[in-house]
């Protein structure tokens, strides 16, 4: 009985010599594009490229030769990579070389790969290093291509959005100006004042009620009566041969002591405003010359101050200033008796002028000393 050897076990290997015909890559030129390849988990930098095979340099595992196996290879675009998953023949070039030769070259990875050859040779990309970038960037070619024109309508909206900005930059500006303005150039004087009749006042002599009341009484003649919380009637006398005009009073009125009652003027009467001012605000005042008189009916008229006023009679303590104001435009004497605002306006000049003196001294100053350099 004769035996027969047993047949030898199949290796998952194929040599040079089976490969089929076309996968040499000699018809396709390799390309010098940056790539890198991973087999088993080990990295592998790419030394030429071509849509049948792909040349890597690296330490080369000597188990690769002859074997069959699904590898990735990226392409680096800096801010991502491209992937491909291509099944490969390996052929163990040197020990510090591989070849991979793709099993099936029209497999699903061939777009992508004939796309990123075709713009590297096209110069559409280009490679730094490593990294492939945009050929836009640093081809020479980007500046003979045609520049793309903008259509009117494009550039209509840039121009009005530069005026918006423009009018919306102004409006911002315009209000921050007010602000401050108003802030540093206006004042608002925190007691309300009154409109008054100019002239003598007659005043309640004792808290009660008025029971009589003739502003046209002739000089001698009872110009009011008041009756007394104390039971007594008190008349006063018209003092002088003038004309009399009510201070918001009326007969039957409830006044106290010292309440103005009846305001003596000589002529025809003219309106003033009266007005208790904070001490620390009569200067700014007495600088302006004056208040912005503001009526309940939106109407502003200028008062000049009188120039009697004065804190030097003040209390210890007491911190309003009695002041006066002349309207420049004459009010009607029928609003006795309403209450107003008052703003004091300081003028911007005024508030530079201890800038333009300080400014005016150092000049003098460093003209002096130079006269004195320039003498022997």
């Amino acid at each position: 009985m004769t035996m027969r050897p047993d047949p030898p076990l199949r290796q998952d290997t194929l040599g040079t010599s089976s490969l089929p015909a076309g996968l040499g890559g000699n018809e396709h030129p390799l390309i010098d594009i940056p790539f890198t390849v991973y087999v088993d988990g080990r990295q592998y930098t790419g030394a030429g490229i071509s849509l049948v095979e792909a040349h890597v340099v690296g330490l080369a595992d000597p188990a690769l030769e002859n074997q069959k196996r699904l590898v990735r290879i990226a392409f680096d675009f800096g801010g991502f990579a491209v992937s491909l998953h291509p099944e490969v023949w390996i052929v163990r070039d040197s020990p510090q070389s591989l070849v991979l030769r793709f099993i099936d070259p029209t497999g699903e990875h061939l777009p992508q790969l004939r796309h990123i050859l075709n713009d590297y040779i096209s110069g559409d990309i280009t490679s730094l290093g490593t990294v492939i970038r945009a050929g836009t960037l640093t081809s020479p070619k980007a500046a003979g291509r045609p520049t793309v024109r903008r259509s009117p309508w494009a550039g209509l909206k840039t121009v009005l959005g530069t005026i918006l900005a423009l009018v919306l930059m102004l409006v911002l500006l315009t209000v921050a100006a007010t602000l401050v303005g108003r802030r540093v150039l206006l004042t608002d004087l925190p007691a309300p004042a009154q409109i008054a009749i100019a002239g003598e006042t007659l005043r309640a002599v004792a808290d009660g009620q008025i029971t009589y009341l003739d502003p046209e009484a002739p000089q001698g003649e009872v110009a009011y009566a008041v009756a007394s919380t104390s039971g007594e009637t008190l008349s006063i006398a018209m003092p002088c041969d003038c004309r009399s005009v009510t201070v918001g009073i009326a007969e039957g009125s409830t006044v106290l002591a010292g309440e103005p009652v009846l305001r003596l003027t000589q002529g025809e009467p003219v309106t003033i405003v009266e007005a208790n001012v904070p001490r620390q605000d009569l200067f700014a005042l007495q600088q302006a010359g004056g208040a912005e008189i503001r009526l309940s009916d939106g109407r502003t008229v200028f008062g000049q101050l009188d120039s009697r006023t004065s804190a030097v009679d003040l209390a210890p303590g007491e911190d309003l200033v009695p002041v006066r104001l002349m309207p420049e435009a004459p009010l009607s004497t029928d609003l006795a008796g309403q209450a107003v605002a008052l703003r004091i306006r300081r003028d911007a000049g005024n508030l530079l002028a201890p800038v333009a003196e300080g400014w005016a001294d150092a000049r003098a100053f460093l003209t002096s000393l130079w006269a004195g350099a320039r003498q022997p």
